[in-house]
């Protein structure tokens, strides 16, 4: 029971944070959310700090699991992998715009300057994600399916900065045509061999 109700103060303060942020998000609300008096959030976590770094942990998990299980057992070759990943994400948002974030880019944006334990942490999970679009595209430089001039590493990197700038715009537009664009951008012509 006692891992569980951890498990549910972080699964709520993911929905809450996701929405309003860190900072505007409060210890009294994740504990009315899950019915937890104020005494039991201590015996979890030290302070928000705390859960703020659980959940960083948490979420980065889920990201990574979540690519890696696509990127192994998708089917078609490592590129047509790789963006049925990021277009299945597409097909989530398509049917609520205002879903359209990524917590990890949202609390990179609010607290890297204010807090550098967060942000390492934040950043520990940007690297791992980036390092698996890496070995995706290295497979697909195997494969002849990316230009050989290219490397896979700096490749990975602006992506995936590219796909979290783009989910902003996407929250500002309210479409997901952003991100649209940058798909068909990097599969289409930037990704393909010369």
């Amino acid at each position: 029971m006692a891992e569980n109700t951890r498990d549910k103060l972080i699964a709520m303060s993911i929905d809450a944070m996701s929405i309003k942020g860190f900072n505007n998000t409060g210890i009294a609300e994740i504990l009315a959310r899950v019915n937890v008096p104020k005494g039991s959030f201590y015996h979890y976590f030290k302070s928000k700090d705390e859960l703020g770094l659980a959940i960083i942990e948490h979420y980065g998990q889920q990201l990574q699991a979540g690519l890696a299980e696509h990127l192994a057992n998708g089917t078609g070759s490592a590129l047509t992998r790789l963006r049925s990943y990021f277009e299945s994400i597409l097909t989530y948002f398509a049917g609520n715009v205002g879903s359209c974030n990524c917590l990890l880019g949202n609390l990179g944006q609010e607290l890297s300057m204010q807090d550098s334990a967060m942000r390492d942490a934040i950043f520990v999970h940007y690297r791992a994600i980036e390092n698996q679009i890496a070995k995706c595209l290295t497979q697909a430089k195997a494969e002849g399916e990316l230009a050989s001039g290219l490397d896979p590493q700096v490749l990975a990197k602006m992506f995936f900065a590219g796909w979290e700038g783009c989910l902003v715009r996407s929250r500002l537009e309210q479409s997901e045509q952003p991100l649209r664009d940058l798909l068909e951008l990097y599969f289409s012509s930037v990704f393909r061999s010369r």
